[in-house]
C-alpha cells in the first residue's frame, strides 16, 4: 500500500491529479491511499499516519510549500516530496528539505508518471532491502536507507546512519558495489555517501548528516550529475 498526499491551494489542481493518479496507479496494480490538503497549513495539522510520498505545490499563501516541507522533515525523514512549481529557481532549496523531484506546471499525465512510478518502485525497494554487516562476534542488519554515508578506517569502514556508527572489516570497494543501485556515491578514495541525504555542497565539499565531506577533484562532474539524477530536472 502506498500512501499519497496532494497539497495545493487550488481545488482544480488537487482533482486533476488525483484523477491522473489513479489512472496511472491503477494500471501498475499498486495499492493506494490518497489524502488531499488545500494548504500547508491544513496538512501538518493533520499529517496522515506513514505518508509515503507528497506532492505538493510551492507557491501557496501564508506558508509556501518550501517552509511546510521544512516543517516536515522536523519529524519525517522519510517521506519523499515531489514538488510543483512554475518558476524552476526552486530547485536549489529543495538539498535543504531533500526533495525527491520537481514537476513544472502547468502538469500532464506524462510529467506526473515520469516521477510517481520511480518513487514508488524505489519506496518498495527500500522497504525489503537491508544491509548484513558482521560485527566482530555477531551479525547485523542496517536499514539500507537509513545509512547517511560510509568512512574508511582501514582495516575497517565505518557505517554511519541516522541513529548509529557500525564498523566492520569490508573494503569500501566492495561497499560501493553493493549500494551503487541504492542512490549511493562515491565522492572521495575514503567516503561513501547517501545521495538521497544530501544537505548542501560547497565547493570541494558537500554536507551528509551535518557532516562536511571532502570531494575528490576528478569527481565532482560525476557527482554533480549523479545529484540531479536522483533530485530530477525539471520536468517540462
Amino acid at each position: 500500500m502506498i500512501n499519497i498526499g496532494i497539497c495545493d491551494d487550488e481545488l482544480h489542481y488537487i482533482l486533476k491529479i488525483k484523477d491522473i493518479l489513479k489512472e496511472i496507479l491503477s494500471l501498475y496494480h499498486i495499492n493506494y491511499n490518497i489524502y488531499e490538503f488545500s494548504s500547508g497549513e491544513e496538512l501538518l495539522n493533520n499529517y496522515p499516519k506513514d505518508l509515503d510520498i507528497l506532492i505538493m505545490d510551492i507557491q501557496m499563501k501564508r506558508i509556501n510549500g518550501m517552509d511546510t516541507a521544512r516543517k516536515i522533515r522536523a519529524f519525517d525523514e522519510n517521506l519523499e516530496i515531489i514538488f510543483m512549481t512554475s518558476f524552476a529557481e526552486f530547485m536549489e532549496e529543495g538539498y535543504e528539505v531533500k526533495a525527491y523531484r520537481y514537476i513544472l506546471k502547468p502538469i500532464n499525465e506524462r510529467k506526473i508518471s515520469k516521477n510517481i512510478i520511480p518513487c514508488v518502485n524505489e519506496i518498495m525497494k527500500k522497504r525489503n532491502n537491508y544491509l548484513t554487516i558482521n560485527i566482530k562476534n555477531y551479525v547485523d542488519r542496517i536499514k539500507i536507507d537509513s545509512i547517511a554515508y560510509i568512512e574508511t578506517d582501514r582495516p575497517n569502514i565505518l557505517i554511519y546512519t541516522s541513529d548509529n556508527i557500525y564498523t566492520t572489516k569490508m573494503s569500501i570497494s566492495k561497499m560501493e558495489k553493493i549500494l551503487s543501485e541504492y542512490g549511493f556515491f562515491r565522492c572521495h578514495n575514503s567516503y561513501i555517501i547517501n545521495l538521497k541525504l544530501v544537505e548542501s555542497m560547497n565547493g570541494n565539499f558537500i554536507k551528509v548528516h551535518g557532516k562536511d565531506i571532502p570531494i575528490s577533484k576528478y569527481r565532482i562532474k560525476e557527482l554533480k550529475l549523479a545529484i540531479t539524477n536522483i533530485l530530477g530536472d525539471i520536468v517540462c
